[in-house]
Order: C-alpha cells, then sequence, then structure tokens
C-alpha cells in the first residue's frame, strides 16, 4: 500500500469524523472548567483538579481493558458503539449544565459522567489504533498517525479561542449543548467505513488474563518499555501543570481575561499543530529513536520556562514549545510501538497510551491539591524539574533506542 495514508478512503472517512471530535473535546473540557469556576469560585483550583482525576482513574482502569477488547472484538463495530455512548453521555452533561437538578450535588454529578466519557474514550482508543494498520498498511502508519494527531491538533487553535469567546457571552450548559451537533457527522461517517478489522487475541481467555498477558508482554520487550516509560514521564510528572491547571494558571498567576487565556491556550495548539504537520511532511521522523528522545528532553525544558517565567510572551513561547514536543514524543511513541508490537498484542500494547494519558489526568488531583495548600507558583517548577529528571532517567533505560529507524514491513 501507499505510504499516503489519505489514499485509503476509509481512512479518509475516519480522519474526518476525528478533525470533528477533536474540534468540540477541548471546548467540552474548558466549559467545564470555566462552569466549575463560575459555580465554586473558592475550590476551583480543588474541583478542576477532581475533573482531571475522575477522567485519569477512568481512562486508567478502561484503557487496559479497552485495548484487551480491541484485541478481541470487531474494530469497526467497537468504535461506532463507543461513538453512541459517547453521544449519550455528553448529552446528559449538557442536559446537567442546563438544568442544575441536583443542588450541591451537581458537582459530583458532573464528575461521574466525566468518568463514564473518560472510561469510553479509553475503549475508542486503542480499537482506533489497532485499526490502523489494517486501513492503511505498516508503510503508511507514520502518515496515518501523523495525520490522526494532525485532527486533534490543527482544529485545537481553532477551537480556544471560540469557546472564550462563547462561555463569555452564553451560560456553559448552552455552549456545551452546541458541541453534541459534532456526532451528526461523526456517526454517518463511521457507519459508511468498509474495513473490517478483528483482533487476534484470544477470545476464550477472561479479559482480565488478557490484559495480564498485554501487560507481561510490554515488560519483555525492552524498547516498547523504554517507549511507555518515557511517554508516563511526561504524561505523569509534565502535563498535571501546564495542561490540567493551566486555566487556574493563566487566570490567577498571570492574570488573564477567559477570552485572553483562548488567546493564550492556541499557542499550544499553535505548537501541536506546526508539529503534526511537520511530521505528516517527514513520515520518516516519528519512528526514529532519535526525534522520541528530542521530544522527551524538549517538554522537560519547555515546562521549566513555563513555570518560571512571569512574561506573556516568554510563556506563550513556552506554551508553545510544550505543545510542539508533546506532540512530538506521542508521534514518536506511538510509531515504534506500531512498529515493534505484534499483531496479536497490538490492542494491548496501544491501551498503554489512554492508560498513561489517565495518568496524567489522576495526577492533576494531588498536583492540584499541593497547589491549594502552597501556591502554584511553588509546585510548578518542581513538577518540571521532576520532568526533565524523569526523561533523562527513560533515555539512560534503553540506550539502544537511539538506534530506532523506520520501518514498512
Amino acid at each position: 500500500m501507499s505510504a499516503n495514508a489519505l489514499e485509503s478512503r476509509d481512512f479518509r472517512l475516519l480522519f474526518a469524523g476525528s478533525v470533528l471530535v477533536s474540534f468540540v473535546m477541548p471546548m467540552q473540557f474548558l466549559t467545564q472548567v470555566f462552569w466549575v469556576q463560575e459555580r465554586y469560585p473558592e475550590r476551583e483550583v480543588l474541583f478542576i483538579g477532581l475533573l482531571g482525576a475522575s477522567r485519569g482513574s477512568a481512562m486508567i482502569l478502561f484503557g487496559l481493558v479497552g485495548g484487551a477488547l480491541a484485541d478481541r472484538m470487531e474494530r469497526r463495530r467497537l468504535l461506532i458503539a463507543t461513538q453512541l455512548a459517547a453521544l449519550a453521555i455528553n448529552g446528559a452533561i449538557a442536559a446537567l449544565m442546563l438544568a442544575e437538578p441536583f443542588g450541591a450535588a451537581n458537582v459530583a454529578v458532573l464528575l461521574a459522567l466525566t468518568f463514564a466519557a473518560a472510561a469510553n474514550m479509553a475503549v475508542d482508543q486503542p480499537a482506533r489504533q489497532a485499526a490502523t494498520p489494517a486501513i492503511v498498511g505498516m508503510a503508511a502508519v507514520p502518515s496515518a498517525i501523523a495525520l490522526q494527531m494532525v485532527a486533534q491538533q490543527v482544529t485545537f487553535p481553532l477551537a480556544l479561542p471560540l469557546v472564550g469567546f462563547l462561555n463569555g457571552r452564553l451560560e456553559a450548559g448552552q455552549v456545551y449543548a452546541m458541541t453534541l451537533l459534532a456526532w451528526a457527522g461523526v456517526l454517518p461517517l463511521l457507519f459508511a467505513l468498509r474495513f473490517r478489522s478483528r483482533g487476534q487475541g484470544a477470545a476464550g481467555a477472561g479479559v482480565v488474563r488478557n490484559t495480564w498477558e498485554g501487560l507481561r508482554y510490554t515488560r519483555g520487550e525492552p524498547t516498547i518499555f523504554a517507549v511507555i516509560v518515557l511517554v508516563l514521564a511526561i504524561q505523569l510528572l509534565g502535563m498535571p501543570g501546564p495542561a490540567s491547571l493551566g486555566p487556574s494558571w493563566m487566570r490567577n498567576v498571570l492574570g488573564l481575561s477567559e477570552t485572553q487565556f483562548g488567546f493564550m491556550a492556541m499557542t499550544w495548539g499553535l505548537g501541536t499543530m506546526a508539529a503534526s504537520l511537520v511530521f505528516w511532511k517527514r513520515s520518516d521522523l516519528p519512528g526514529r529513536g532519535l526525534t522520541l528522545w528530542a521530544g522527551g528532553a524538549g517538554f522537560g525544558l519547555c515546562a521549566l520556562v513555563f513555570a518560571y517565567s512571569r512574561l506573556v510572551p516568554l510563556t506563550a513561547l513556552a506554551n508553545f514549545g510544550l505543545g510542539f514536543m508533546l506532540v512530538t514524543t506521542m508521534v514518536s511513541s506511538t510509531t515504534i510501538a506500531q512498529q515493534r508490537v505484534e499483531e496479536a498484542m497490538r490492542g494491548r500494547v496501544m491501551g498503554l497510551f489512554p492508560l498513561a494519558m489517565g495518568l496524567a489526568m489522576l495526577a492533576a488531583f494531588p498536583v492540584g491539591a499541593a497547589a491549594q495548600a502552597t501556591s502554584m507558583e511553588a509546585v510548578f517548577p518542581a513538577m518540571a524539574w521532576a520532568t526533565l529528571a524523569a526523561v533523562a532517567g527513560a533515555i539512560a533505560l534503553q540506550p539502544g533506542l537511539r538506534r530506532e529507524a523506520p520501518r514498512t514491513a
């Protein structure tokens, strides 16, 4: 097959659906944040941390299960089921924000629904990634991964100013309800898919056993294990500050308004968009171990600048760098894992990536609690230094990773 993933009809359909979902996801997250800030101003840092923790715990609990399901089931049907569930869950969140029927318990219900939405996403992602080689062929996997990242990241800088603008003029529930329109496009695109990709995992064994086998396989593959450790370092230590607590940092430390925050956050999106386009054009780069090393180290350095800067232009530059280096890390780590993993284990290894994202979200709670007890100005630098040290440790774990190169079969 061609190395250009866009030549595949089914990939084009899947890509278009990813664009729509990726456009509304940051709008939904930030609208939840604005809703919490407006209704619980004295506890906003704690509750925002709990939102991240609810997402994170769901992705930790269901990421590996989702990977096991992707290795047992027909992946197209699994994708359709998860998107139908996403529409139902997000519809319930919109109704909660609009009606607020539970009084003081509204925030608890929001946390429960957020948990359900994240659990559903943790099942969707491994199925989507595990199906990619069957749709485009292994030679086009780097192109497909970069394009999937483009779908997530090109929409990001477009969505952020819009969500700030809308939340400044409409109720949060109204904004959240508007995001449901995306599924009017997503579902028909999924139903039009023709590919069939059934996992080769042992369907006769239980899901728990399948999950354990995936973990044991990952630990026994030195390259895959080193890749996952580096990703965990970035997600667990690097992301909770700038990503999860970023809105509170912009508002309380830099003194930005909601609209100004939208434009500041757009610099992260511009960085992710730039990196996504670079790796789409240069599909030979993501499969290289040196690219992964550069992404991890670069993220740690940008996190340090972000934590110490009080100048808006310098923070914007660091934010751009964080976005660029995060995409560098995620595209290269996913590509290397896809190149190395056995087909029977593909879903379970891909399930480790949402698990890593879940750890980042879960870590937002203790980081948020620490920031509430001390200050964000004290916590952010400590997390940045820890990130850089952990990345260095991951690099030392498997020095031979630098020789990893793209594969075409």
